[in-house]
């Protein structure tokens, strides 16, 4: 036995000797004395013999011919070996063969999961198929959505501890190619770093970690991502993630749905105009209640001015405080809601909303015109599209907050006038937010 061979098959049995799920099990393969390494969940044993038991009754000798039809390939070097294990291949060791050895994709555990419908998106009118953790069931359902050969993947292995295949997906006919090779610059650049989650995509792909706006979208729907490859955008799909990162991110993102266009176009524009109201309510609503009850009541008719004076009559906090406190309980609802198991969660936060809202308007801690304004700014926000515009609008508001107790309407204002100026000055991978056609090329800065 060669010494390099022998080398190799001791280190992968140092490496893994401790995992109980690792089998290194000796055979006999087209008369020669071989070694089999692999990881038991990922290989069905029995069916893998019968793939390769065709190999002692076949006519071919050559074991070159023989691998190439079983579509293997021959690996020299001992982090390729090591790495196909990690991958679910198996590897199997010549122990008499000048030739080293060989991985074979064998036929592999029922491990992954089916095509199901979305667990974080409602679906209306659109299909229902989801992403899900394969990697190349995603790469299927998108080739389904869109069967055009323009439709380009590129797949990248990223990472050294935990390695983990990365695939682009673009249009090339449609694609911004800016974007796409800065994209693909900062990609190879970086092959060495963890991807796993959002945060390593932002630093791995220079972008700011402390923004406010999220540079990609998330989409666990095929359809969704498909309609945005048709607009020049790039999806970004990661190994075990069951979603897909939608890059770049614009400003109609938070109100446009691609679905919308199952729709009649006046019933389209309604719905959007609908969204782009909800923007302005769970953005602004909060902040007007604080300006015009502690800084500014001149503003209100006499009327509504003693009817609100009313309602926080015996409140012994500020609007400030009163405001501040009830929206820090319904970020621990809205948190809770997503925690608890699915069984109980909507019962729960809904019976806990209900008994505590009234509970402490009765305690007079609260206004009951404040519950109005919370619950209608809740409402509000959960009309805009993607989870992580939510959230954008979710901290912006409390920014308003904070300008409208110390400066009143004029500070709403100010609040709205800074934010818009943010929003101005922010460009997710070279194109600018404000932009509404991600195929009018990079803006500057």
């Amino acid at each position: 036995m060669n010494l390099t061979e022998t080398t190799d098959i001791d280190k992968i049995k140092r490496q893994f000797e401790s995992n109980s799920d690792f089998v290194m099990q000796r055979k006999q393969l087209l008369g020669q004395a071989v070694v089999f390494c692999y990881f038991r969940p990922f290989v069905n044993l029995a069916h893998t013999n019968q793939l390769l038991s065709w190999m002692d009754s076949s006519p071919i000798s050559d074991w070159q011919q023989q691998i190439s039809l079983l579509n293997g390939q021959f690996i020299a070097t001992y982090d390729k070996q090591m790495n196909s294990l990690l991958e679910g291949n198996l590897v199997i060791y010549l122990l008499d063969n000048p030739i080293r050895n060989f991985v074979i994709k064998p036929v592999p555990t029922m491990i992954k999961r089916a095509i199901d419908v979305p667990q974080n998106e409602n679906v209306v009118e659109s299909s229902y198929g989801a992403f899900n953790e394969d990697l190349d069931t995603n790469m299927a359902l998108i080739r389904n959505e869109l069967r055009s050969p323009t439709l380009t993947m590129n797949t990248l292995l990223m990472g050294t501890k935990q390695p983990k295949l990365t695939t682009l997906a673009y249009l090339s006919d449609s694609v911004n190619h800016r974007l796409l090779s800065s994209l693909m610059k900062k990609l190879e650049a970086n092959k060495a770093k963890e991807f796993n989650h959002l945060q390593e995509i932002i630093k791995v792909l220079g972008e700011g970690n402390f923004s406010l706006i999220s540079p990609c979208l998330t989409s666990e729907r095929p359809a969704e991502a498909a309609d945005h490859l048709k607009n020049g955008r790039v999806i970004l799909f990661i190994e075990g993630l069951l979603f897909a990162f939608i890059l770049p991110v614009i400003i109609t993102d938070l109100w446009c749905v691609k679905s919308d266009r199952n729709f009649p176009k006046a019933t389209m524009i309604t719905l959007r105009m609908l969204r782009i109201i909800g923007l302005f309510i769970a953005l602004v609503l909060p902040a007007i209640y604080v300006s015009l009850v502690s800084v500014n009541p001149e503003v209100l008719r006499i009327q509504l001015a003693l009817s609100v004076a009313q309602s926080r009559e015996g409140v012994p906090y500020p609007a400030f405080l009163e405001v501040i406190f009830m929206l820090i309980i319904l970020e621990m609802l809205i948190e809770a809601s997503v925690r608890l198991p699915k069984s109980i969660g909507p019962s729960i936060t809904t019976v806990g909303g209900i008994i505590l809202g009234q509970a402490v308007v009765s305690a007079k801690l609260v206004s009951n015109l404040f519950i109005i304004v919370l619950a209608a700014s809740a409402l509000a926000n959960f009309t805009l599209n993607g989870v992580q515009n939510g959230l954008f609008i979710r901290l912006s508001k409390y920014v308003l907050i904070v300008f409208s107790a110390i400066f009143g309407v004029l500070g709403t204002i100010g609040g709205l006038i800074w934010l818009s100026i943010y929003m101005a000055s922010i460009s997710t991978f070279g194109v600018a937010y404000i932009n509404v056609n991600v195929k009018e090329g990079p803006q500057d800065g």
